[in-house]
């Protein structure tokens, strides 16, 4: 049966001679690891206070066959930084939605296929985005090198395929102790989030030359088992730091995230089947999460509302434009649904400052629910043409976009409105 089962493996590992980690994942075979994570955000050599989350999880990888994985995440619990201790340490407490993290993370198994240093594919079924983000980032921590003679080679992590330095630093039988680092602003998918501003704002897109004030370095640290060549533990450490305001680009205000996987144990396995739906493929690179409520209500944003209303009668007039603010923030954080509904309500109570609040707002939700304003409006009037002209020709392209103008054109037949639907279609 040993026999058998070792001549099965050399079958499998060479009909895969891309899969260089067939040699630190034997086929058949669970590997059982402690995860950590945790982000450090501060001002480095001026104050010890930081912030940020740390995460732990069980992490099990199953390996069914050569390159071909399932990743299980169980035990998982989130915290974030709540103070600091006499000796520097932060010390850390449960954070309020931490359970659901914990359901959200066990909830589905996650298979991947790795092919060479620059190729991985994750085939998800139902899982959230940020959820899958956090497992991209074990399983890039899991990506190790050919140990092989010292070079730069390219390599697949988070922020794409990145330009990579390794350098052994113990060498026995196999290379044991191996370093390697990388600049991550050479990454191809290592790029600037556009988040949603205002359509009226009159300096926008601010994020991508702020990027290239960003310095960002990665460097990751891994032990294997001489013998039996997986490996033991695996220490990642992103720095990014904002170049004009740093000292020596180590001091100033930077974000540290550090990434740690420790062998707990192997056994074997008995599942040979790697099934997996084709339209499920995702690629590691990590993807832009919405920034949405978790919990979907109107609730909230009428309160802001209804204070900003009441404000002009209060001595507190000086608390508008920060309370517009989060009515803003509230209102980017509402699906379309509930969007619509609550901006009915706000149309009702004040017209105009209903208006002012879904105008400045910018996202594709927004711009649904003031198209749908519009629809209510006399259809005669030629100011409507113009505002929906005009909306489209602010906003970026969407599905909803296309949708809405849609919808209205079948009603609203005027060159303006054609024109909004011929430019949002080709563009």
């Amino acid at each position: 049966m040993l026999f058998q089962n070792k001549q099965e493996q050399e079958q499998e590992s060479s009909s895969h001679p891309e899969c260089h980690l067939s040699k630190r994942f034997k086929i058949f075979k669970k590997y059982i690891y402690k995860y950590e994570a945790e982000i450090q955000n501060g001002v480095k050599g001026t104050s010890p206070l930081k912030n940020g989350p740390k995460i732990s999880c069980k992490v099990e990888i199953d390996v069914l066959q050569a390159c071909s994985f399932e990743l299980r995440t169980s035990e998982c619990a989130l915290t974030e930084a709540v103070g600091v201790n006499s000796d520097g340490t932060l010390t850390y407490a449960p954070v309020a939605d931490a359970e659901n993290f914990q359901t959200a993370m066990e909830k589905n198994v996650l298979k991947f296929v790795v092919e060479g240093e620059t190729g991985v594919t994750l085939y998800s079924e139902d899982e959230k985005t940020h959820i899958l983000n956090f497992k991209r980032g074990i399983i890039s921590t899991l990506v190790v090198p050919v140990m092989g003679k010292e070079q730069s080679k390219d390599m697949i992590t988070v922020h794409g395929i990145c330009a990579t330095e390794v350098k052994v630093n113990t060498r026995e039988d196999i290379a044991t102790d191996v370093t390697i680092t990388r600049d991550l602003s050479g990454c191809d998918h290592f790029k600037a989030q556009r988040s949603h501003n205002s359509p009226l704002a009159i300096v926008t897109g601010l994020q991508y030359p702020l990027s290239k004030l960003i310095g960002s370095i990665q460097s990751c640290s891994y032990k294997f088992d001489n013998q039996k060549k997986h490996m033991t533990s695996a220490t990642c450490t992103e720095k990014h730091i904002f170049l004009p305001f740093s000292y020596k680009n180590e001091y100033g205000i930077s974000s540290l995230v550090k990434q740690t996987l420790t062998l707990q144990g192997t056994s074997k396995i008995n599942d040979r089947v790697f099934a997996f739906r084709s339209t499920d493929r995702k690629d590691l690179a990590l993807e832009a999460v919405q920034d949405k409520n978790l919990v979907q209500t109107s609730d909230a944003l009428m309160t802001i509302f209804r204070d900003l209303k009441s404000m002009h009668k209060q001595p507190h007039d000086n608390e508008r434009a920060h309370t517009f603010q989060r009515l803003v923030s509230e209102l980017r954080g509402l699906e379309v649904e509930i969007l619509k509904q609550a901006t009915t309500q706000m149309m009702e109570e004040d017209k105009f400052l209903a208006l002012q609040a879904v105008t400045q707002c910018g996202t594709p939700e927004c711009v649904s629910s003031m198209l749908s304003i519009l629809k209510t409006m006399d259809s005669d009037a030629v100011e409507v043409d113009a505002a929906v002209y005009a909306l489209v020709m602010m906003h970026s392209p969407t599905g909803l976009l296309v949708k809405d103008i849609l919808e209205i054109a079948q009603t609203r037949q005027s060159k303006p409105i054609m024109y909004a639907l011929s430019n949002v279609v080709r563009r």
